[in-house]
């Protein structure tokens, strides 16, 4: 029996990798920040017959206080870690921190979760970093201004932080060069989910349209990365887009930005944490 930890994990794909393990016979933790999305996740995982294996945990994952509370609720050992948390936002929004809301949703959750419970995973018998997101991304990393109080948009927040999770991935084996976790950085593309019930109308209306007409299911959409969580690859860092490999290489992974985003939000994070 293995343990799961997914955060975003009473939602979308997030929910869907958490309830095929649950009847595949693992132990699932699923983190979210709805009391109610929880209980729903609790009742379809004693729907079957999963009850005392599945765990729900509500956190509030866009506050350093919220990640570091998680951590210290999390168990010795932990198998999986899915990253699949984010929520879509109207405008700008600073968190308690004073952080613009993606940053600290889609990516410094990521960074803290994946970091702080490194020597957890390392005690599993194949460990697994999964961190769902948008790799290759268009647009340039805008290290001048990680905050976006200039210039924000929805679009804009949503790309810069797919390219700090491009980042993140790379720097991941440069800080543990001898981990046998591996770290996969996958790319579902455009998927049936919730994402789009926090967007103002008309844009919601037609996301919805869009989203019958074009998005995968989520059932479709996990099927590859029950693959890879079945049978980890062998590289410490694998990168892909619905199934198929990316390279690596070129701006998107400069390990030279890898390194420096990584020192700028340690930093970052020390000084919350004071």
């Amino acid at each position: 029996m293995r343990t799961f930890v997914i955060t975003g994990g009473t939602d979308g794909m997030g929910r869907g990798l958490g309830l095929h393990y649950l009847g595949r016979g693992d132990r699932v933790i699923a983190v979210g920040s709805s009391q109610a999305k929880g209980d729903l996740f609790l009742a379809a995982a004693a729907g079957i017959g999963a009850a005392e294996r599945a765990s729900f945990v509500r956190a509030d994952l866009s506050t350093v206080g919220g990640m570091r509370e998680l951590v210290d609720r999390m168990p010795d050992v932990i198998d999986v870690l899915v990253l699949a948390a984010q929520r879509f936002q109207n405008k700008r929004v600073e968190t308690e921190d004073g952080l613009e809301s993606s940053f600290a949703l889609g990516y410094l959750s990521r960074y803290v979760l994946g970091h702080d419970l490194f020597d957890r995973l390392e005690r599993a018998e194949t460990p697994l970093v999964l961190n769902i997101a948008a790799p290759g991304s268009p647009g340039k990393m805008r290290f001048d201004d990680l905050q976006q109080r200039e210039g924000h948009s929805s679009m804009r927040a949503a790309t810069q932080t797919a390219r700090r999770n491009d980042l993140l991935s790379v720097s991941f084996p440069q800080v543990h060069p001898d981990a046998r976790t591996r770290y996969v950085l996958y790319g579902p593309g455009f998927v049936a989910t919730g994402m789009g019930d926090s967007m103002k109308q008309p844009v919601r209306a037609v996301y919805k349209v869009m989203t019958r007409l074009f998005a995968a299911p989520v059932a479709k959409a996990i099927a590859p990365m029950i693959e890879l969580i079945d049978n980890p690859p062998v590289a410490a860092l694998t990168v892909l887009n619905r199934g198929k490999p990316m390279p690596v290489a070129g701006p998107a992974f400069d390990p030279t930005n890898a390194e420096r985003l990584h020192k700028v939000t340690a930093d970052l994070v020390a000084s919350i944490s004071r």
